[in-house]
């Protein structure tokens, strides 16, 4: 398989998702948490991907939740064992969210400025920039894991929500 090497692009930079400034992609075969932001980096980079998630929603925004699930199976199983190792699996399933939220949003995750684009989008849970700043400043406490489970909970029914609506005003 052929891997080809992106920069981060200044839209993603944030040295809690990444510490190089480069990263590997198997542009051929893209998932969109392996790496996280698979799809963000390819956008931001200038390539054309074979699909854009913020724009086709409905199945990526399920891989997205299917993908969540088993991260948050295997944070249980790190916190109830009280491992040290659930820093990492955090920052993925903190990285699942973003994209969750901006794709929600027909919009590619954009990490700088956060804060102030989270504030601005319409499909969200409420109090979501205190959440996840809470969440982001304290990645390996088992209360941060609960928030992030509860925006994912809190999320998926907003996109839901927002779907019908918008189904029923379509007819």
């Amino acid at each position: 398989m052929s891997e080809t090497v992106f920069n981060i692009p200044t839209e993603l930079k944030d040295p809690f998702f990444f510490s190089d400034e480069k990263i590997r992609i198997h542009v051929v075969e893209i998932e969109p948490c392996n790496p996280l932001f698979a799809f963000e980096l390819l956008h931001y980079n200038g390539v054309k991907a074979h699909s854009i998630p913020w724009l086709i929603q409905g199945i990526w925004i399920k891989d997205i939740i299917g993908a969540w699930k088993e991260e948050e199976n295997h944070l249980k199983t790190l916190f109830k064992s009280r491992s040290k190792d659930a820093l990492q699996s955090m920052k993925k399933g903190i990285g699942m969210f973003y994209m969750l939220l901006f794709w929600s949003n027909k919009q590619p995750v954009n990490l700088q400025g956060w804060r102030s684009s989270v504030e601005r989008l319409s499909v969200k849970p409420i109090n979501t920039v205190e959440r996840l700043s809470f969440i982001m400043d304290n990645p390996a406490l088992y209360h941060s894991y609960i928030q992030l489970a509860q925006l994912f909970e809190e999320q998926h029914k907003q996109f839901a929500k927002y779907q019908a609506l918008n189904q029923v005003a379509k007819k």
